[in-house]
């Protein structure tokens, strides 16, 4: 058993435990912990938690214990109270723990604070199994925290704030470089089998600048650098890039601005989709349905083959992936499809 599945199963048992000696419902709480140790993507598909907990419960404190680089892209959530990272910046009690994203530590911290009540992923992801599935994980955070909401929305939107520095710089940006209508490219991805082709990326705007009058701008990080100089490189008309220049929440504010976003599958897709502008997305490897960009501005173009899904790592067709079929032509008709 992979080690991910001992915690879930350690956290079902902690929920069962902590709730049969804790207060049941109508619940009052006044000290929220949402436990979310995961990565940019999946904490932008989180957001919409925070608000309903707080719309639910509006004089509770809500607690965010995240990684410490996902702090920039949700400090300006009014819904957040304080947001820690470590297991020492926990105070001795709260009255509802949700564990959206847990480890060990946040299951024995549970377990020698106990809450009134606890909700955790792991109860949730046993019975979707047993129910034939995972459905997306904004559903599956939402799912989460319904045992402790009197109204849950079928469709929950996801939305980011930003602070007055954070959008003053992206309209520096804009202003700076002219720019009117522009389409943020991201080219990057966390693993080489989930990244579409440069010069696929490189037809692409040259058909955004022709047809529709786009600026392009790439994101990414140092590490993408390389990749998109080349693709700058081989352009007919200037384009412009933040990458390694704009922080995560920076790029944020930016992206909430732009009129199109295209990337494979990463954080910068759920950022941007979470920002509630059209996007596309370009799927490979990856899961189908869970990690699909939320919203209804959204799209994705998904081949997926009976070898999905895969680790990411070998492919049984290196010669030609699943994101090789992934043509213009489809990223085209789902952008038309949208702006």
């Amino acid at each position: 058993m992979k080690e991910e599945d001992l915690i879930y199963a350690a956290s079902v048992l902690a929920s069962k435990a902590i709730n049969l000696v804790g207060r049941k419902a109508p619940f009052d709480f006044k000290s929220i912990l949402i436990v979310k140790l995961d990565e940019i993507g999946d904490m932008a598909n989180t957001v919409h938690v925070f608000a309903l907990l707080k719309k639910e419960y509006p004089e509770a404190r809500i607690t965010l214990w995240c990684k410490p680089f996902i702090k920039p892209l949700l400090e300006n959530d009014p819904h957040i109270d304080r947001i820690i990272h470590t297991a020492s910046e926990l105070r001795k009690h709260y009255d509802l723990i949700a564990d959206l994203r847990g480890n060990w530590e946040s299951i024995r911290y549970a377990l020698s604070h106990i809450p009134q009540y606890r909700v955790d992923r792991g109860t949730v992801r046993l019975r979707n199994k047993m129910n034939g599935g995972h459905p997306h994980e904004v559903i599956t955070n939402l799912q989460i925290i319904a045992p402790v909401l009197k109204e849950v929305p079928e469709k929950p939107e996801l939305k980011l704030y930003f602070s007055e520095t954070q959008l003053e710089k992206a309209d520096l940006f804009i202003v700076k470089n002219h720019l009117q209508k522009f389409a943020v490219f991201h080219c990057g991805a966390r693993r080489v089998l989930r990244q579409w082709k440069l010069n696929n990326f490189a037809s692409l705007a040259e058909y955004l600048k022709k047809e529709k009058d786009m600026d392009i701008v790439f994101t990414g990080d140092h590490q993408d650098i390389k990749d998109i100089e080349e693709v700058r490189a081989s352009l007919s008309f200037p384009s412009y890039s933040i990458a390694g220049v704009f922080s995560l929440s920076e790029y944020a504010a930016l992206v909430s601005k732009a009129s199109l976003f295209v990337g494979n599958e990463s954080g910068p897709l759920h950022i941007a989709a979470a920002a509630q502008i059209p996007v596309v997305g370009l799927f490979g490897p990856g899961v189908p349905v869970t990690f699909y960009p939320w919203g209804e501005k959204a799209a994705y173009v998904h081949h997926v083959l009976d070898c999905n899904p895969c680790d990411q790592i070998h492919c049984v067709r290196p010669d030609y992936t699943c994101m090789d079929m992934i043509t213009i032509a489809e990223v085209v008709e789902k952008i038309n499809s949208l702006v």
